[in-house]
């Protein structure tokens, strides 16, 4: 891929990273010239999201992976909420419609696994995502505010989008499909969402960085929406462990209270199993997995 007019600068050297997990909808290109070393992003879709993940994500949040551009605003808001390093984006340049932007190359190793991490670590990624669930919206949808369902609203608009979810993906799945009736039931019994807040759809150990005593960065951002913070917790159910989960509730709770999953646990985990976030698990299995908080 020529990137070239994206810098002033000869390019010296190009190596295509892999984001670590199956689907990523953006290209990743470290990229040297002889006065730094940068990080580019354009995403690989040209047409509308049609996968289980990115169409759900449009469908409920109104995010769209091709709209690279809107990294600058989630990046630079983030960074100023949390202790977690997040790359500034620091150009962005365009090919007819595909959208590209460059940003910073922060230190660090991609996170393999959260399980098995030093403490430390740990507690500073506990801590530096309730700094991020600190930040309070009053809407449902994307961080540039174009697309925004009210709180008073959203938990309708999670039924509606897990109806259209079943029938567009697993309308030959019958166990999917049978449960739905009693996850809209208890969707019913939810209540309003108290407040809204920068969310990671996408929860994942290979998002982040680390140099071995803390979390250095979170490098992937683009699943990035303002919902309630109760589904960022129903994520990370599924990517850590009795111990490493202790260690993250320590750093958490140095900012804040964790929150009660009893109501949200199943209709949430049943929203992203439809959203296939680790991936096409058995619905049973899923909505079975531990319970950690």
């Amino acid at each position: 891929m020529d990137l070239q007019f994206l810098f002033k600068e000869p390019i010296k050297d190009m190596l295509e990273l892999s984001p670590g997990y199956e689907d990523h909808a953006s290209d990743v290109w470290l990229v040297k010239t002889d006065n730094q070393e940068v990080v580019v992003r354009p995403s690989k879709m040209k047409d509308d999201p049609n996968n289980e993940f990115w169409w759900g994500c449009k469908r409920l949040f109104g995010i769209d992976p091709r709209q690279v551009y809107e990294l600058e605003h989630v990046n630079n808001t983030l960074s100023n909420l949390t202790s977690i390093s997040i790359p500034k984006v620091i150009d962005k340049g365009r090919i007819l419609t595909k959208e590209f932007v460059v940003v910073e190359k922060l230190k660090g190793q991609i996170v393999e696994s959260f399980i098995g991490l030093p403490s430390s670590v740990l507690q500073s990624f506990g801590e530096g995502l309730a700094k991020i669930h600190q930040y309070k919206e009053n809407f449902v949808g994307n961080p540039s505010r174009s697309y925004q369902v009210s709180l008073e609203e959203f938990n309708q608009h999670m039924k509606d989008a897990l109806f259209d979810s079943v029938s567009r993906f697993h309308f030959k799945e019958e166990r999917i499909k049978n449960m739905l009736p009693e996850i809209n039931n208890l969707i019913n019994g939810l209540p309003v969402p108290e407040y809204s807040t920068f969310v990671l759809v996408d929860m994942d150990p290979t998002q982040f960085l680390s140099d071995g005593r803390e979390i250095t960065g979170l490098v992937d951002t683009e699943a990035y929406v303002i919902a309630p913070r109760e589904l960022d917790f129903i994520a990370l159910e599924y990517v850590l462990d009795e111990k490493s989960v202790e260690d993250f509730k320590e750093g958490y709770e140095r900012v804040m209270e964790i929150p009660d999953l009893t109501k949200y646990r199943v209709p949430y985990r049943y929203l992203y199993r439809l959203l296939a976030v680790q991936g096409s698990v058995d619905i049973e299995s899923w909505l079975g997995h531990k319970s950690l908080f």
